[in-house]
């Protein structure tokens, strides 16, 4: 005795070559087959041949109409998106990949790895909110790498071809503490240089309080970047976080300290080293001797670019100027930096006076 799906197999008429295919399986249910725009081959799985004769021709009407591939596509899995913005990352922006890696794969894969892309919705990524608040993770960490997550699916969506047709609507980001606001001023600063056992030290936090150098700036310091005739001191591209490069005059007092910093060095030496020539790569120590000597504990040395950026506004140099020298790319990152607190009003109010 034939079974129901031997009898359509008899009955069904041979298709014309290229408008795909129809094939029962073993478990009652019928598969079509096609080929997108692309030459890709797709196959899905329904209950009854008539849904398969219906679904195959909607397939073909799509693909004629253009509208097959975000469709075809819907089945991507998020960790094959990610993949590829990962690999889009190393080659576009090196410095951030790693740590776009280390978010995928320490918080974003364990919630969402698995997952069809195209099923993300907007509760999902609520529920990713309430999950991390949960682990007390800081809202501005969860904020970041929310964005790596929307920066995946809209790579995705960017591509040619579509791999994602659709990017849910993300949840407004949530409120970040107010940015830190410890600064010091010249008292403080000869304070800290009077402690001061190293000279290296001394010069980088000359630099840094002038200039306002980030630390990984600072570290990546060499000593043909010290041009002691012409008295300058020159970033190169890929050295700063922006990827590019600055040139900025010393003071005398950074002259003086930064000669005796690369005196004896050939050009690829380090411009600060320890005593028995290694290069210094963490001073957490020594940072926290003179801080502690000072009467400052907690001081971060990122308090000096704030407090940089604040002198130099003070001492009537130009926003833009004092940008070129900082590396500050942006007026909203800049201004976060230029903190007015009780002295200056004070001495505003002194100025109505």
């Amino acid at each position: 005795m034939l079974t129901q799906t031997a009898v359509i197999e008899m009955k069904k008429p041979r298709r014309e070559y290229g408008t795909g295919c129809i094939t029962a399986r073993p478990n009652g249910r019928f598969q079509i087959q096609y080929y997108d725009a692309l030459g890709r081959k797709r196959r899905e799985t329904v209950s009854t041949y008539a849904k398969a004769e219906k679904l195959l021709q909607k397939r073909a009407a799509m693909r004629e109409a253009g509208t097959l591939e975000s469709a075809a596509d819907s089945r991507i899995k998020i960790d094959a998106l990610a993949e590829a913005y990962k690999v889009y990352a190393g080659n576009s922006a090196p410095k951030s990949a790693y740590w776009i890696t280390l978010v995928w794969r320490c918080h974003l894969e364990p919630i969402f790895g698995g997952k069809v892309a195209a099923r993300i919705a907007s509760d999902d990524l609520e529920g990713y909110i309430a999950l991390r608040l949960a682990e007390k993770a800081a809202p501005g960490t969860i904020n970041r790498e929310l964005t790596v997550f929307k920066a995946m699916l809209n790579h995705a969506a960017a591509s040619d071809p579509p791999k994602l047709s659709r990017v849910p609507k993300f949840p407004a980001k949530l409120r970040e503490a107010n940015p830190r606001s410890g600064f010091i001023d010249d008292k403080q600063y000869a304070a800290l240089v009077a402690n001061c056992k190293h000279a290296w030290l001394k010069a980088l936090l000359a630099i840094a309080y002038n200039f306002g150098f980030r630390k990984g700036e600072l570290l990546g310091l060499r000593c043909g970047q010290i041009d002691l005739e012409a008295r300058t001191i020159h970033l190169l591209p890929g050295t700063t976080k922006s990827d590019k490069g600055r040139t900025v005059p010393m003071t005398e007092e950074i002259f003086g300290l930064l000669s005796e910093c690369v005196r004896g060095k050939i050009t690829t030496d380090a411009v600060f080293t320890w005593s028995d020539g290694r290069p210094v790569k963490d001073f957490r120590g020594a940072f926290a001797a003179i801080t502690k000597a000072a009467g400052l504990p907690g001081l971060l040395l990122h308090d000096f670019r704030r407090s940089a950026v604040r002198r130099m506004l003070r001492r009537g140099i130009s926003k833009h100027t004092a940008k070129r020298i900082s590396g500050h790319a942006t007026d909203s990152i800049f201004d976060r930096y230029d903190i007015v607190d009780e002295s200056d009003l004070a001495a505003a109010a002194k100025k109505l006076e």
